[in-house]
């Protein structure tokens, strides 16, 4: 009789364990959340009777660069999309750890958008900006005279990388970007080897590797978001068997950062592609090379890497049809027909001295160093735009005072 109430017993403790156990945590919302740089959403997480830790990306209460989370599970996005854009929100029992819900969260951005001249010109909503519009603020380099080159950024550091024309030194790394504002007197130089024309500047932010090509060479620098005033080259690609690659003034770059892969785009409609761009040094060609096939080109300047698309946009500075496109870029070589040509008669790009593409919001921009006056065309919905197709929107007018502007950078991360 003991032994049957003994067993009794023990399956009722059963039975009522089992009628107790908590229900596996849900959060709300749910998932996946979409939220602009900035912007805030409150998760709530049940059932966790000891309390929820929080964690953005494993690290406990979130950073500046994934965004942070409060106690209560109140989480703000950075004010920069972290790199790959998503990131996990988690809640985890205090008291069992293993418990845990999780949570993607999209970050994004309008856009802010440089323009380049002796002073540098500053957008900072690239959904709306439109015409004769007032810059949101504007600088330039204490003591650099001359015209801005080019410009790339690492987004995590809030750093620039702008190169001037002739100036010596003329390549600059410049802190906190994001508000740089009226004479600019921090910023450090990198040491260019005794080369000018720093035409082409773009940076890896997986790498932390920055690429300028000069007349005469390509400079390869390592360690760029924090590199110290007069920062020497860490690899230099150059040699007589490279050709126009480095011997011309205006030539481009453009980069797969994912796919560590460098387009050098030559004014002839020549493009070379370089594999495993962080290891190549000294006197090497690239891996292959294909030209734009076209009766009309007359001279590329300018070039923007869709990555998530492999579309390569390459501007002409022939006014009318004046920006192609090569689909599957990473592989093409030889002669390649552009599956897209964007401009024409009717709607003319004057002249694109660079192009930026925002591939979170499909938009490409098209710097322009001729028209009444010189501006900037916006296309919306970039991937889809053929044939000869009016911009979006162009910015242009007396509040953007420039004249024959050799650059422009789109930073799709703010």
């Amino acid at each position: 009789m003991r032994t049957f109430g003994r067993f009794v017993l023990v399956a009722s403790l059963v039975v009522l364990a089992a009628c107790t156990q908590l229900a596996a945590p849900t959060l709300t919302p749910s998932g996946p959340v979409s939220l602009r740089v900035g912007q805030s959403v409150t998760f709530v997480a049940a059932p966790m009777p000891s309390g929820a830790v929080w964690s953005v990306d494993g690290v406990v209460g979130g950073n500046a660069l994934v965004g942070t989370i409060t106690a209560a599970g109140a989480y703000t996005a950075p004010a920069r999309v972290p790199y790959g854009a998503v990131v996990e929100v988690t809640a985890a029992d205090a008291a069992i750890p293993s418990r845990s819900v999780s949570a993607e969260v999209t970050v994004t951005a309008n856009g802010t958008l440089y323009v380049l001249e002796q002073v540098i010109y500053v957008y900072g909503d690239m959904h709306a900006v439109d015409g004769n519009a007032t810059p949101d603020r504007s600088f330039t380099l204490d003591g650099i005279g001359e015209k801005f080159y080019d410009m790339a950024i690492a987004p995590a550091a809030d750093t620039a990388f702008i190169s001037a024309l002739t100036t010596s030194p003329m390549l600059f790394r410049v802190p906190s970007i994001s508000t740089a504002d009226g004479v600019v007197t921090t910023y450090t130089s990198f040491d260019d080897g005794g080369y000018e024309g720093p035409s082409g500047v773009v940076y890896d932010p997986i790498r932390d590797i920055l690429y300028v090509r000069f007349i005469g060479g390509l400079l390869i620098y390592d360690g760029a978001s924090t590199a110290p005033d007069g920062k020497l080259a860490d690899r230099e690609v150059s040699g007589a068997m490279l050709g126009g690659y480095v011997s011309n003034l205006d030539v481009r770059l453009a980069l797969d950062a994912a796919g560590n892969r460098l387009f050098i785009s030559r004014p002839n409609g020549t493009v070379g592609v370089y594999d495993d761009a962080s290891t190549i040094d000294g006197e090497v060609l690239p891996d292959r090379e294909f030209t734009v096939d076209t009766p009309t080109l007359d001279f590329l300047w300018g070039a923007a890497y869709d990555a998530s698309r492999d579309e390569l946009y390459l501007g002409d500075q022939r006014i009318g049809a004046a920006v192609y496109v090569v689909s599957d870029a990473s592989t093409a070589e030889g002669a390649v027909e552009p599956s897209r040509v964007i401009g024409g008669a009717t709607h003319p790009l004057g002249d694109p001295s660079m192009l930026s593409y925002d591939a979170a919001n499909d938009r490409l921009v098209v710097v322009l160093t001729s028209g009444s006056p010189d501006g900037v065309a916006v296309f919306d919905d970039a991937s889809s735009v053929d044939g000869d197709v009016a911009p979006t929107r162009v910015i242009a007018g007396a509040e953007l005072p420039i004249s024959y502007p050799f650059g422009g950078y789109l930073d799709p991360t703010q």
